[in-house]
């Protein structure tokens, strides 16, 4: 039963990955496309530990893990490069 419902949960956040990045592909500006990412990659990260779930393999953690610190680093460097013009 839960398996059925986390399943239904997976597509729900691949849907709503698919409408961020038609908003990513049609924002206005840099900024929108920069929450629209944040968005996508949430969504992947929660899908990981969804699986990670289902299939009992917690090793997937930590993968997720270093995702989510890939992606905070990632963001602070395109919001500095966008505030100062350069990152370091």
């Amino acid at each position: 039963m839960i398996t059925t419902v986390l399943y239904i949960v997976v597509y729900g956040l691949i849907l709503i990955s698919l409408v961020a990045i038609v908003r990513a592909y049609n924002g206005p500006t840099v900024l929108d496309r920069v929450v629209a990412m944040n968005v996508i990659t949430t969504n992947v990260v929660l899908i990981i530990l969804i699986f990670a779930h289902i299939d009992r393999s917690y090793y997937y953690i930590d993968v997720a893990f270093v995702f989510v610190i890939g992606t905070f680093i990632g963001t602070l460097c395109v919001l500095k490069l966008l505030r100062e013009g350069h990152i370091i």
